[in-house]
């Protein structure tokens, strides 16, 4: 049966978004394909939930479910007041057992900026792995981060998969790589299940969270997001998306 979808990134970090419509892990992987499907990082399936204003479920490229996308929720928020399903400026997502609340900046009918309450970030401590000293975060997903002096000649495509698969994460994990000059965050991610990426929600609040700063511009390749960590530990992330197109498979 075709299914209608539409697609948006954050920061170049892409989704195709489906409501309300059950999608198996082999259509997942088929509308993921950049060579024979619609091409994106990870298919979102949003549909009611009893928890909260709606579920989210991200199955990534691969097929595998992730727990969260932090790009993912703004394009989720800004996917459901502008295709109508919800026209409150404050929506809550069921995302991996937690509920997620996005607060939606809106210019008319068009949903400018999406400020995220990402919850508190758990430590989880240090490791060292493959010539380098990994901190442990958990920003509703699992990260591992570790601080360069040049993003620019670190072996990204031949660490990640490394520590992504590494046996100390059984349920394998997403990669930082971070640099902090002052108040900016220069971040590159390989995400688990996905590869590099031009954004991650996430992984910049873990970032956020391993550098010890409370305020803070990530840098990424997509752009930049502004991460902040407010009383009681809560981080909060605010960022754009972007509509892409709509369309239906065959």
């Amino acid at each position: 049966m075709p299914i209608e979808f539409s697609k948006y990134h954050g920061l170049g970090n892409d989704f195709i978004l489906v409501f309300d419509r059950p999608i198996d892990v082999g259509a997942a992987v088929q509308i993921c394909d950049r060579h024979t499907g619609v091409g994106g990082d990870g298919v979102i399936v949003l549909s009611p939930s009893p928890d909260a204003d709606f579920k989210f479920l991200l199955y990534n490229n691969d097929g595998g479910i992730a727990e969260v996308s932090g790009n993912g929720l703004r394009c989720a928020g800004k996917f459901l007041y502008e295709k109508g399903y919800h026209r409150a400026q404050s929506v809550s997502l069921e995302a991996g057992g937690e509920v997620k609340v996005l607060e939606l900046t809106v210019d008319g009918s068009e949903v400018t900026s999406v400020r995220v309450d990402m919850g508190v970030a758990e430590d989880l401590g240090e490791i060292d792995l493959h010539g380098y000293l990994w901190r442990k975060v958990l920003t509703g997903n699992p990260h591992v981060v570790t601080f360069v002096e040049d993003l620019d000649a670190v072996p990204i495509t031949e660490l990640g998969p490394l520590i992504e698969n590494d046996p100390a994460f059984p349920d394998r994990t997403n990669v930082e790589f971070v640099k902090v000059e002052g108040d900016v965050v220069h971040a590159r991610f390989w995400e688990r299940g996905v590869g590099v990426t031009q954004a991650c929600g996430s992984g910049a609040c873990a970032s956020l969270a391993a550098s010890g700063l409370e305020r803070a511009t990530v840098r990424m390749l997509g752009g930049d997001l502004l991460i902040e960590k407010q009383e009681g530990g809560r981080i909060f992330m605010t960022g754009p998306a972007v509509h892409v197109f709509d369309g239906r498979t065959v």
